[in-house]
């Protein structure tokens, strides 16, 4: 024939469609810093407004005399068991609809052809990782608010 084909791998033909994309690697890992920096603000919010919302209980700990390091301490625990929580949920779900992903209508018969999809130890060990270390960069601003702030100070604003 005149017409001229080109005959290659499967494997090179998607090699050859993800380069077309361009740096998706690069795209993939802002948007997934993007989303980091969002959760460290929201998380940070909460955090400060949960130290905003007991500055009472902290003045009656203080009061008590419970060391500020301790009542420093309490405020980071508490945003590392909330981090953890949520990481711990978000792998689950993750996991599950990693597992799920072939029985959706369209996309199942994409993601068909790609091999050994799941969700990898090293990966959710990553992922926990920065959960908690979001959580305590989010929480030692209020912990540290509350580490400074004066029982008199507190219970005057009662």
């Amino acid at each position: 024939s005149d017409v001229q084909t080109h005959t290659e791998t499967e494997s090179a033909f998607r090699a050859a469609f993800i380069s077309q994309v361009g740096n998706l690697t690069l795209l993939l890992n802002s948007i997934a810093l993007a989303v980091m920096f969002t959760i460290l603000l929201v998380t940070a919010n909460t955090m400060s407004m949960t130290v905003r919302e007991r500055r009472t209980e902290i003045g009656v700990l203080k009061t008590l005399g419970f060391p500020s390091g301790l009542v420093m301490g309490l405020v980071l625990a508490e945003a590392l068991v909330i981090s953890s929580l949520g990481a711990g949920l978000g792998l689950l779900l993750a996991k599950g609809m990693i597992e799920n992903l072939a029985n959706i209508p369209f996309l199942g018969q994409a993601v068909g052809g790609l091999p050994d999809l799941g969700l990898d130890p090293g990966t959710a060990i990553l992922g926990a990782s920065v959960a908690l270390g979001l959580g305590l960069s989010a929480g030692f601003i209020p912990a540290l608010s509350a580490y400074r702030s004066k029982i008199t100070d507190i219970l005057r604003t009662v």
